[in-house]
């Protein structure tokens, strides 16, 4: 075949897992009466037994290869269906795909394609920029502006009464103000005065509880200020110039779009990543589930996060991202501007397999000086629109314990404590093989214990020579 198919690719295109357990359970038990390949290699299709009388009309088209074409008659709505995944499966799986003449009605579909994307093409030789209405936008900064007034007033009385004062009435208020801050276009602002409330919720105990809420309330206030300052600028100046240096836009409601960041050269071309680490997890400040990617560019040597927002009411419609062990090649990725780590998306991308030359590079990245590494997380930290859990890849002399601590030893003998809130990754380490203790390379993800003031690091990954590890 002219394009390589593999299991995990396969699997990175089904729906959920129930599709993939599907699409095998049809290859093992036989289910596919007629499985046929194009002349060109291009062109995967057959027949597959169903419920109905008529067997289901099955088909997969690569003559686009970074968007294949699934076909099926089944009456499913997933996307792809568990027929067109179980064709794919039986493909790798080794077994017979006569050759045949491409389907009339495929070759009917595929001219239209062209059109279409020819179409496409033309009307993207000359964009048409987006006109903007400053009228409704200045109104909308200017909802926005009484809504950080109204934020920072809350804030200010919160701290006025005391945070021992804090009852269950008080947080129905500062509820109530997430909810009116939805209605002043500031969603991030919503969802972070959600989790002020969710501190409570949480039951802490009290020392951990009041530090956590301080900080998170020093943090909203100086964002408020911030923010007021900013789209006061902006309300000034007859342009309505946006903010790409920083986070601002976002903290205060912009939501980026693909081509707005595209216009803005917040863009890269031919670039391969890896991914160093992988999360799926709930937040109900949100009501989302959140996919979460660590990745490493080849190119830059940059740690970058893919994030993926499902929110709860439509989880079910939604794909959760996938996991990769392979290298992902983009034509073009975008990065949302940031004060750390930076969040990236991409449209198009295929992938391919690990090679020495992969490991060696993640190698090469990583930091030698665990002195260095600490000062430039504390002075992220410093700043208050920066993400609170910085990312690193250090290059250790040693791991091991010492009075009961897991310890991260450079070569230079500067030593971080591993340190794990939720204990899901820590107790891993006792697992690892002595050899994989030292003169490798430790992803991690930094905490500020603010009770303690101790800067400490979670591990996600260990990448040696030869493999990623993950925690994860």
């Amino acid at each position: 075949m002219m394009i390589t198919l593999t299991e995990e690719y396969i699997d990175s295109v089904a729906p959920n897992a129930s599709a993939v357990k599907n699409g095998w359970g049809l290859v093992k038990k036989k289910k596919f009466e007629k499985l046929h390949q194009s002349g060109d290699q291009m062109l995967l299709f057959g027949e597959c037994t169903g419920s109905g009388k008529k067997p289901y009309i099955t088909s997969v088209d690569f003559i686009n290869k970074e968007q294949p074409t699934y076909r099926c008659t089944c009456p499913s709505r997933q996307f792809p269906c568990k027929h067109a995944l179980g064709l794919l499966y039986a493909y790798i799986d080794g077994q017979a795909f006569t050759e045949a003449d491409i389907p009339k009605d495929v070759i009917e579909k595929r001219e239209k394609m062209i059109k279409r994307a020819e179409k496409k093409q033309a009307e993207a030789v000359v964009p048409k920029k987006k006109k903007v209405n400053k009228a409704a936008l200045r109104k909308k900064l200017q909802a926005q502006l009484e809504g950080l007034e109204m934020i920072e007033t809350l804030l200010h009385n919160l701290v006025r009464g005391g945070l021992g004062a804090i009852d269950a009435k008080t947080l129905k208020q500062v509820e109530a103000a997430a909810k009116e801050a939805g209605n002043h276009y500031l969603k991030e602002l919503q969802h972070a005065l959600r989790e002020l409330v969710q501190l409570w919720k949480a039951k802490l105990p009290e020392e951990q509880l009041y530090g956590r809420a301080i900080h998170e309330i020093q943090r909203l206030s100086v964002i408020c200020k911030k923010g007021k300052s900013h789209l006061e600028n902006r309300l000034n100046d007859e342009e309505l110039t946006l903010d790409t240096t920083t986070s601002i836009e976002e903290w205060i409601g912009h939501t980026w779009q693909l081509a707005e960041l595209r216009e803005l050269g917040k863009v890269k071309y031919d670039v391969k990543l890896v991914q160093l680490s992988y999360a799926s997890y709930q937040n109900d400040a949100r009501k989302e589930f959140v996919d979460e990617g660590i990745w490493l560019s080849l190119q830059d040597q940059h740690l970058y996060y893919t994030r993926q927002y499902r929110p709860f009411r439509a989880a079910k419609q939604l794909k959760q991202e996938d996991s990769t062990c392979s290298v992902l090649h983009t034509d073009e990725f975008v990065i949302y501007p940031s004060e750390g780590n930076a969040r990236v998306r991409w449209e198009t991308s295929k992938l391919e397999e690990l090679s020495e030359e992969t490991y060696l590079c993640i190698q090469q990245a990583a930091k030698h000086s665990l002195s260095d590494v600490v000062k430039h997380v504390k002075n992220q930290l410093k700043q208050p629109l920066a993400d609170k859990h910085p990312l690193a890849l250090i290059a250790y002399d040693k791991i091991g314990k010492v009075n009961e601590k897991w310890i991260l030893e450079d070569q230079q003998g500067e030593r971080l404590t591993l340190a794990d809130e939720d204990g899901d990754t820590i107790p891993l380490l006792t697992l690892l093989r002595a050899d994989q203790l030292s003169n490798q390379v430790l992803l991690v993800q930094f905490h500020h214990n603010l009770q303690s003031n101790e800067l400490t690091a979670k591990p996600l990954s260990l990448i040696t020579h030869e493999q990623i590890i993950r925690f994860k």
